[in-house]
């Protein structure tokens, strides 16, 4: 895929990365099956990672993986080299999620308002979509 160019995958796992953002914070819920997607799914080394963050943490990976003009090993160099805003919502999506699972303040703070739920979805979202489209 060519540099600013969405695709379907892109635009699939915008979706679910969206859908997931809006879960985990606690603004949705969501159930299939008996299975509620913001329950503990499992907890390696003690952090609780829900259905729905492993989803939303899957689709940033798989819309780094699926792109064409990026990968693992440059992604820094790549990512350094977006403007202003494109950048620090880059490096917002791919932290923010780490950061919600590690430090219960930053969890916290996230689901303590739909407001600020909102906020950590357009900040994961914006910068999903800046991964896909600008890498």
């Amino acid at each position: 895929m060519a540099k600013m160019e969405m695709d379907a995958i892109d635009a699939s796992l915008l979706v679910a990365g969206l859908a997931s953002a809006f879960m985990l914070v606690g603004v949705a819920t969501f159930q299939l099956f008996d299975v509620s997607f913001s329950e503990t799914l499992f907890e390696p080394a003690g952090f609780g990672l829900s259905t729905a963050w492993v989803i939303g943490y899957a689709s940033i990976v798989g819309t780094i993986i699926t792109n064409d003009n990026t990968e693992f090993s440059t992604l820094s160099d790549d990512i350094q080299g977006l403007q202003g805003y494109y950048m620090a919502a880059a490096i917002g999506t791919l932290a923010l999620p780490v950061a919600f699972v590690v430090s219960p303040a930053v969890s916290d703070f996230f689901t303590s308002a739909d407001l600020w739920g909102l906020v950590y979805v357009v900040s994961v979202t914006s910068g999903q979509f800046a991964l896909g489209w600008m890498l």
